[in-house]
């Protein structure tokens, strides 16, 4: 099974987020998503660490300023 990208993240609905989130730590993927999302910020593309921020906002592990 692949690692959903920004993208998908960003797609789930704002009100099954935490049920993605309970389903992904129960099936043990959520650790390897929040990895490719933090190794995603901290590339040197602009694009990818943009995507990443908002994933990582909307699923609630990062507070934008």
């Amino acid at each position: 099974m692949s690692v959903p990208r920004s993208e998908e993240i960003l797609a789930v609905a704002k009100e099954n987020v935490a049920a993605f989130i309970r389903d992904q730590a129960s099936t043990r993927s959520l650790t390897p998503i929040i990895r490719t999302l933090n190794d995603d910020l901290l590339s040197g593309d602009e694009t990818a660490r943009d995507m990443a921020a908002r994933a990582l906002a909307h699923l609630g592990f990062l507070e934008r300023a």
